[in-house]
């Protein structure tokens, strides 16, 4: 049994499927669709900086934005196109930032040099193997983008080569390389587009529905802490779940709430009736301050 903060009656949760991963870091263990991780902020931080990540906040959960992030990474490094952050993936994430003592030019090599190849590649300006040679072709290459773009034409891949490569193609770049001027602000996201800390634009076609809210938490004296389908969330601390009403918000689906995320719903409970629901909480103290509020649910599958 668990222990109910705000509403009364026993509830039972079910923990999502992602693994939670405490201590980790970013190429330790595969990140892929569906998951929640703290190495999927810094994984969705890297891509970020380095221009494929374009939403605003970092939210831990490895949605379609980060799966397509990830895709548009692998594809401009040569790597495998699958959308799942292996250790390759990492380590070409790690390693493919720009620094002012490592400018790329000719004998340059690594997964930047693959990424400046595929990006010259997909604007017409590379017609060879994405090898991560910089090389003679490579040098041509550059040369023609320069001249093609009215910039200093020395066949090296600085700041003000890299932010027209990408500024033109519509993508931001961050990067350690810095020019005398201090880079204009990105232009903030349009309020209408979809920001992985929302439900993505796809599943917000999903039902919406106003609900009453209330929080709880495993953590009693003679509470279990196992859910009504065996899961211990004592165990799983980090695990996103909600109690619902199935007869309004079909067991198993997984749901985004308003000021708590993504969750999956496949609780119930006594008090759980109609358009009620409870958050789960590890702290007492969290669920306390979550209090009970209307919030908007989105059921997204």
């Amino acid at each position: 049994m668990l222990k109910k903060v705000i509403a009364t009656g026993a509830i039972t949760g079910v923990i999502m499927s992602s693994p939670i991963v405490g201590e980790a870091a970013l190429g330790d263990h595969t990140l892929k669709q569906g998951m929640w991780d703290k190495d999927v902020h810094q994984l969705q931080q890297s891509l970020k900086d380095k221009g494929y990540f374009h939403y605003t906040d970092t939210t831990g959960y490895y949605g379609d934005i980060t799966t397509a992030s990830v895709k548009d990474f692998q594809k401009k490094n040569g790597l495998k196109v699958d959308g799942i952050t292996g250790k390759q993936t990492a380590e070409a994430l790690l390693q493919s930032s720009l620094s002012k003592s490592n400018l790329l030019k000719q004998g340059s090599k690594g997964y930047a040099v693959s990424g400046l190849q595929s990006e010259l590649k997909d604007q017409g300006f590379y017609n060879y193997t994405v090898d991560g040679i910089y090389g003679p072709v490579t040098v041509r290459a550059v040369t023609a983008f320069q001249k093609a773009k009215g910039i200093a034409v020395d066949g090296i891949t600085g700041p003000q080569t890299i932010k027209s490569l990408y500024s033109d193609n519509g993508v931001s770049v961050k990067t350690e390389v810095q020019s005398a001027a201090p880079a204009p602000k990105a232009a903030p996201a349009p309020k209408a587009a979809a920001q992985e800390t929302k439900a993505p634009a796809q599943e917000k076609q999903g039902k919406t529905i106003s609900v009453e809210s209330t929080a709880y938490t495993a953590n009693c004296n003679g509470c279990s802490g196992v859910t009504a389908n065996g899961t211990n969330l004592k165990s799983n601390p980090n695990a996103k779940v909600i109690a619902v009403d199935p007869d309004v918000i079909p067991l198993n689906s997984k749901v985004y709430v308003e000021g708590y995320g993504y969750a999956t719903a496949a609780d119930t409970g006594g008090a759980i009736n109609g358009n009620r629901i409870d958050v789960f909480y590890s702290s007492l103290d969290t669920a306390n301050q979550w209090g009970r509020k209307t919030v908007k649910v989105t059921v997204l599958d």
